[in-house]
């Protein structure tokens, strides 16, 4: 039997995402000043659009994954000269009229989702210590809620084939990880290796695994404090990771 049972996130914890998006959006902010000849009021341009981009998931009942058009409408709005949260609230309500031409939304959200589809980059040491789990007996599966298939697309992009025993599609519930430990017959001596306190870390620590806690590029504005959580463990790099599962009693 494996020396340990190792969860691991793969959005943000595996490879980087957040980039990926930063790109995807700054793009879309561009598409959306060309269309309206408008250009963006504000140095930080990724911050710009990325208020917008929280001010609607804070209030869509899908969070993140609302209809990118959301954004698209949003961000001609605000360059009208709302703010934020009002240029958020009309697109999804509907309040305000479009100001931009529906050609012009369908080409730039064509392009938004043309970026998306990037293969992004690890995340520092990832290889590294996935090799050393892999060396070490452990079993090392993803959990993500993202697809499967998309999940396995990018292991195959990124060149991680071969170091992960199960891809795991599911929304992350204490219930989830137990039972995939009972069902399998893993070790419960477990690990989950996560980006997100609120999504990855506190649903792991209520069934009782360890938690590695390696923070991402991007962290939503309601995401709870680390010290509200209190993950087990705090990493700058993933092989470090790896160094504490194998280093822990009975490893």
């Amino acid at each position: 039997m494996p020396p340990a049972t190792v969860f691991v996130d793969a959005d943000n914890t595996l490879w980087d995402t957040d980039r990926v998006f930063a790109e995807a959006q700054l793009g879309l902010l561009s598409g959306v000043e060309a269309a309206t000849g408008t250009p963006c009021p504000v140095s930080d341009r990724l911050g710009y659009v990325r208020a917008i981009d929280q001010a609607i998931a804070a209030r869509h009942h899908s969070g993140l994954r609302y209809p990118a058009k959301l954004l698209i409408k949003a961000t001609a709005l605000a360059l009208s000269g709302k703010g934020a949260v009002e240029a958020a609230r009309a697109s999804r309500l509907g309040t305000a009229p479009s100001h931009l031409p529906a050609s012009s939304e369908e080409e730039i959200e064509a392009l938004y989702w043309r970026a998306l589809k990037a293969v992004p980059v690890l995340r520092p040491g990832v290889m590294a210590g996935l090799s050393a789990l892999q060396d070490a007996g452990c079993a090392v599966l993803i959990v993500s809620e993202a697809a499967r298939g998309k999940v396995e697309t990018v292991i195959g992009a990124t060149g991680l084939e071969g170091h992960f025993t199960r891809v795991i599609e599911g929304q992350k519930r204490p219930e989830l990880y137990r039972r995939v430990l009972r069902l399998a017959r893993l070790p419960k001596r477990a690990f989950m290796i996560g980006d997100q306190l609120d999504r990855d870390i506190a649903p792991a620590k209520a069934a009782g695994l360890a938690t590695i806690y390696f923070p991402g590029g991007f962290r939503p504005e309601w995401t709870p404090d680390a010290a509200e959580v209190g993950p087990d463990f705090t990493i700058t790099d993933f092989s470090e990771a790896a160094r504490i599962i194998v280093a822990s009693p009975d490893a």
